[in-house]
């Protein structure tokens, strides 16, 4: 399997939005509001908007959080991470995909949740993500350790990933699809 962010194959008319950077709240604030406006003129329905905000704020949070690429920076106690996200459109579907660096032990961790993920059914996703509300953040997580819930429960087709090592180094890129029927 050999997944890229495919808005560069993309015709221009497909891709809503394609940003490889700095993540930080701010420009997650600007990100959302394009999303938003995109979205109002497909005149997509509010369910379909909701969860494709929904699973775009947690992509996003993802890379802000986890990231683990050595361009981070620190400002005034705030933590700017690098990754890519894009929003495009394939056919009947709104297509949701990130890439981003995570180290060994992530991978395991990613590795683990999502493949379990993908063989739950929606009610299943659905009583882990009540459970995961009222349960306590393991000491690794930097949020209430249910965003993939969040993804899972929210997207129409299961979860894509892949974890591609790097030659020179001991992190991987971490690549995510997230797909979401138009109707």
């Amino acid at each position: 399997m050999n997944h890229e962010l495919h808005a560069s194959v993309a015709s221009p008319d497909q891709v809503a939005l394609h940003y490889t950077g700095f993540f930080s709240p701010q420009n997650i604030t600007a990100m959302g509001e394009v999303i938003k406006v995109f979205l109002e003129n497909q005149q997509a329905p509010v369910k379909v908007r909701r969860r494709l905000f929904s699973s775009f704020v947690e992509i996003v949070q993802n890379i802000l959080r986890y990231s683990q690429d050595s361009r981070a920076l620190s400002h005034e106690e705030q933590d700017f991470r690098f990754g890519t996200v894009c929003l495009r459109v394939d056919g009947d579907n709104y297509v949701l995909e990130s890439s981003n660096l995570v180290d060994q032990a992530a991978c395991d961790q990613l590795r683990y949740w999502l493949d379990m993920l993908r063989t739950m059914s929606d009610e299943e996703i659905k009583q882990a993500y009540r459970v995961g509300l009222r349960s306590e953040s393991p000491a690794t997580s930097k949020g209430a350790n249910i965003g993939l819930l969040t993804l899972a429960r929210d997207v129409s087709e299961p979860l894509e990933y892949e974890l591609r090592p790097l030659e020179t180094s001991d992190f991987a890129t971490f690549w995510l699809k997230a797909t979401i029927h138009q109707d």
